[in-house]
């Protein structure tokens, strides 16, 4: 009877194999069947192709786009250009990917060298550990890294400020390239720092930089501007700048010549209630507490719940505009997928939004109206419709003003950036 047994189940192995793998090739037959049908709807002709190159130009449309490519046996620059059939390879031969990672790290050690010292000795001082400075680690990145880029475009006249868009990878994520620069007395004339050329954003992939014809569209008469505000049930400690910065924005909205933007507010900032207004807006301003944490980042509301990643990218909105993220740590990116857009901000440009203001660490509470209040100041100034896509100029401006004043240390400044059109 054993015998039978033992040669029934050894007969009906090779059987259930069999059958799986039949079920698994009528499964890829279907699945070629559904996909060439997809592929005879107008607009899907390349669903799930690889892009072609000449496809991925127009994502350059604004300016260069950089791809800063770290690899275990060398780091390269590679740049589209709308207006060129292949791509500028730029290699960094002084920048191996030691290096890359090496930086990484100091700046881990500068971050937490800054938020061990009391909140009044940051008045704008270098901050030096053991020898590592921020000056250490820009100028680095400078050398290295930008300005062989900026060499290779001919960016050679400070002044200009063109736009540019990095998209790193890698180690290249969570390093200041926006910053980069030799900062000190002896380079205090322009010529020597990113910011004296071009206007940087950041770009999480190619295909968030494309024309969308949404944006094309004409937009509504009004401008809705969601202002989203830390609840008091978010469980966090108080944030005092927050009724500072909406009060200077409700000021710059209602004195600007253009009597065209409609403010609306959160009451009770639950997560329901934000996703809803957020649908009806054009732009959204966040003043709140902010984390990341992988797919858990989220800005956190009522009841101590956050608005999570996941709901911002299921938010289905056409309106493009620009989400003001005035929280901490929107734009950080997650170290267990360096090579993937695992952030907050890259959340807002996959829900729709076409420009992002973010931080790539925590912001003082202190300094961060006064960031918001410049970057509104300039978006309203000409009495039109504000145009989401002058944000990043705004952001520089605001920025440079910030660190010239001398009332701000490099932990304090750096953290802003923008990201998309």
């Amino acid at each position: 009877m054993s015998a039978v047994s033992e040669q029934t189940r050894s007969s009906s192995v090779p059987e259930s194999l069999q059958q799986e793998a039949d079920r698994h090739r009528t499964l890829a037959i279907e699945r070629d069947k559904l996909l060439q049908e997809i592929r005879c709807l107008p607009g899907f002709e390349q669903f799930l192709l690889r892009k072609q190159f000449s496809q991925l130009l127009p994502s350059a449309h604004t300016g260069p786009v950089v791809i800063l490519n770290a690899a275990e046996w060398r780091c390269d620059a590679l740049i589209v250009l709308a207006d060129m059939d292949h791509v500028i390879h730029v290699p960094l031969p002084n920048f191996p990917f030691e290096r890359s990672a090496g930086l990484q790290k100091m700046l881990e050690e500068l971050l937490g060298h800054a938020r061990a010292i009391p909140c009044d000795d940051r008045k704008g001082d270098p901050a030096t550990l053991r020898g590592v400075s921020w000056e250490s680690l820009l100028s680095t990145l400078w050398n290295s890294v930008v300005k062989p880029v900026l060499d290779a475009l001919a960016f050679s006249t400070p002044g200009d400020l063109s736009r540019i868009f990095w998209c790193p990878t890698g180690p290249f994520m969570f390093l200041p390239i926006h910053a980069a620069g030799l900062y000190g007395t002896q380079h205090s004339e322009h010529g020597h720092k990113v910011s004296d050329f071009v206007i940087s954003s950041y770009a999480p992939t190619l295909a968030t930089l494309a024309p969308s014809s949404n944006f094309a569209e004409v937009p509504s008469e009004d401008l809705r501007l969601l202002l989203v505000r830390q609840p008091p049930s978010d469980g966090l400690p108080h944030l005092s700048g927050v009724a500072t910065e909406l009060k200077l924005i409700r000021g710059i909205v209602s004195d600007s010549p253009s009597a065209q933007t409609i403010l609306r507010e959160s009451s009770v900032g639950t997560v329901e209630e934000v996703l809803s207004l957020m649908k009806e807006a054009d732009w959204v301003h966040f003043a709140c507490h902010g984390i990341q944490d992988g797919s858990d980042s989220g800005l956190c509301l009522a009841d101590q719940r956050r608005l999570k990643l996941r709901d911002i990218t299921t938010l289905s909105r056409p309106h493009g505009g620009l989400a003001f993220l005035s929280a901490c740590e929107t734009a950080t990116g997650d170290k267990g997928l360096a090579d993937e857009a695992i952030h907050i901000a890259a959340g807002m440009l996959f829900a729709g939004y076409g420009g992002v203001i973010g931080t790539m660490w925590s912001i003082s509470d202190a300094l961060a109206p006064r960031v918001a209040r410049d970057v509104y100041a300039q978006l309203f100034q000409n009495g039109t419709r504000p145009d989401h896509r002058e944000a990043a100029r705004a952001l520089h401006g605001a920025i440079e003003r910030l660190r010239d004043s001398g009332r701000a240390s490099f932990a304090t400044w750096l953290p802003f950036i923008h990201v998309g059109l």
